[in-house]
């Protein structure tokens, strides 16, 4: 009993299940096959008055414990590799389940497929529009209504049962104390609602009780509350409260793991990494964004940069026309030498170079063949002969 708090306790403290690979099992195929045999059920007296009596009742003298045949590896639950889906969105299920957690998975592949591999997710659901990925997983109530709450176009979305279910007694008449109850779960005929609440306690590998009465569906759920072990008619559970009258559906399941030896089909799970930046993800493009920006503004310097040369060649190049074709200019013989005024270091042509682009201002009129900075080319025409 104490091992089998310590595990629950373990598993609502967040312990998460490890890829199965058929190895490591807690039990033998031998003893798995004892814990799930059809003929393992107790008789009539279960529940007992007593635990003693309540454990007589089993045939191999004990009532299986909670994940009893389920496989748990490293001190943990072990991913089973059979899977079933009770319900799916793209066959009519309207999947606005309550009681979900955001879990990173940005596509909705990748959220099937990350529920898939844990076997205590029992529902998952993908919202597209939803900006820091969509993806919800939990146990999923109300999923028809939302609980009152306004309903979610979701994209994908599923109820899986984990591993295989054998149910071990009918359990109508009987008060199961310490379930969660979760109410009417829709507005149709009473039929739908047990079914409802069936699927709820065989999607969940620790639900091994539930049950339908004048209150509505009723699933055990550990991080509720606990149910008595082994379960006696001292506390545990009842037979002639007027509730037990009103319980009209409800079932003592097991859930297993069946052996590797009787799967089918051998196709294995991906299992999918999870991002270690999380949310901030997408932030990793940020960097070469940058660096992207940078590359461009350096290109474009460089290109005003030959302009700016081209630009100053060519005033050169105009200066000695015009000094060789003005006839109000002396000879060069008896004009003395000028000195070509020198060039202002690149800095200063870089920084002036907003200014000589953008600027709207006219620029005052220079003699033929001067240029100050930032002026642009003026020629003096020639006087004709």
């Amino acid at each position: 009993c104490r091992m089998r708090q310590a595990l629950v306790l373990a598993l609502l403290h967040g312990w998460t299940a490890d890829a199965w690979q058929g190895e490591g099992q807690h039990t033998s195929d031998q003893d798995l096959n004892a814990l799930v045999d059809p003929n393992n059920v107790p008789d009539q007296t279960w529940p007992a008055t007593t635990a003693e009596d309540s454990h007589k009742a089993w045939p191999m003298g004990r009532q299986p414990e909670l994940l009893a045949a389920w496989p748990v590896r490293d001190g943990q639950i072990a991913m089973c590799w059979q899977s079933q889906v009770l319900r799916d969105i793209h066959d009519g299920w309207p999947g606005q389940c309550v009681g979900l957690a955001v879990v990173q998975a940005p596509t909705v592949e990748k959220c099937r497929i990350s529920c898939t591999n844990k076997p205590r997710c029992p529902v998952w659901q993908f919202n597209p529009g939803q900006i820091e990925g969509g993806c919800w997983q939990g146990q999923g109530y109300h999923c028809n209504k939302r609980n009152g709450f306004s309903t979610v176009q979701f994209s994908g979305g599923q109820r899986i049962q984990h591993g295989s279910v054998r149910v071990v007694k009918q359990m109508a008449g009987i008060e199961v104390h310490n379930l969660r109850l979760i109410g009417k779960l829709s507005d149709s005929d009473q039929r739908d609602d047990i079914a409802r609440c069936r699927e709820l306690c065989h999607s969940d590998i620790l639900c091994q009780y539930w049950q339908y009465g004048r209150d509505g569906c009723q699933v055990e759920d550990p991080a509720y509350s606990s149910v008595q072990y082994p379960l006696t008619l001292e506390g545990g559970a009842s037979v002639t409260s007027s509730y037990a009258k009103s319980v009209v559906a409800g079932e003592f399941i097991q859930h297993y793991c069946p052996p590797r030896s009787q799967q089918r089909d051998r196709t294995s799970l991906r299992t999918e990494k999870l991002d270690p930046l999380g949310s901030y993800a997408n932030w990793r493009f940020v960097p070469y964004a940058i660096l992207v920006s940078l590359f461009i503004l350096m290109f474009v310097c460089l290109a005003f940069c030959v302009l700016d040369q081209k630009e100053n060649a060519f005033l050169s190049e105009v200066q000695h026309i015009d000094a060789a074709t003005s006839p109000a200019m002396p000879s060069r013989s008896s004009r003395p030498s000028e000195v070509a005024p020198a060039q202002a270091p690149l800095q200063m042509q870089l920084a002036s170079l907003p200014q000589r682009i953008f600027s709207s201002r006219p620029m005052p009129p220079v003699p033929m063949g001067v240029r100050t900075p930032g002026a642009p080319i003026m020629l003096a025409a020639c006087p004709r002969r």
